[in-house]
């Protein structure tokens, strides 16, 4: 197991937040308990005004069980907001395949030209440095899996995704990224299996996204 990285356990459920506040400013807000993956606010589909309640993802269990208790019950812009570990509610099979939001030529949280979320007049706690863009090498005819990984990475934290409004979402996304890392470091399959390998039993991952494994001979 990989630095405890468990998407079904990562996820802090946060709600009775203040409506004004945007992606950028809980952000902000949560990055003090661990790096922060993905900030998803439920909003209304009609409005798009919020709902006060936010799912905020973290890359490791660690910091979201850090987040829950420093921040339950504590008043945040006068409101006496709730936080707990999210539970995935089983419908994450109809959300995997994830949307990006390429347009750039408008901002997300308010739809006017000119500027993107990092830089809304309507994030309460201002401006947010954008994340650094990853240089891409040249002399590769084509890039590595893991370089792809970092630039979904990348657009996650830019918080440009209107599309991504529920848990099951972020929890595929998360889970994704954990079945490459696993590639990266497998070894290589060129030699003959010996003995011990085909008796060691294999480890099949559970359809269910958690951090459970079953066994099979």
């Amino acid at each position: 197991m990989s630095g405890g990285l468990a998407p079904s356990k990562s996820t802090v459920y946060v709600s009775n937040l203040p409506f004004s506040l945007t992606n950028n400013d809980l952000y902000r807000i949560f990055s003090k308990y661990g790096k922060v993956v993905k900030v998803t606010i439920m909003k209304d589909k009609d409005t798009r005004k919020s709902k006060g309640v936010a799912f905020i993802l973290f890359l490791d269990k660690d910091s979201a069980q850090n987040c829950t208790r420093a921040i339950n019950n504590k008043q945040l812009f006068g409101r006496v907001i709730k936080a707990s570990i999210a539970i995935d509610n089983g419908r994450a099979a109809e959300f995997i395949r994830r949307r990006n939001y390429f347009d750039k030529s408008k901002c997300y949280e308010c739809g006017e030209s000119g500027h993107l979320s990092y830089a809304c007049p309507k994030n309460m706690l201002g401006e947010r440095e954008p994340p650094k863009k990853k240089e891409k090498k040249k002399k590769k005819k084509a890039p590595e899996p893991e370089e792809e990984i970092e630039e979904v990475e990348e657009s996650e934290d830019e918080g440009e995704d209107p599309a991504l409004d529920s848990l099951s979402q972020a929890i595929a996304f998360q889970q994704a990224k954990i079945e490459e890392e696993q590639k990266k470091w497998k070894p290589s399959s060129g030699g003959p299996s010996t003995s011990d390998d085909s008796r060691r039993p294999r480890i099949k991952k559970s359809t269910y996204f958690s951090d459970e494994e079953e066994l099979s001979d």
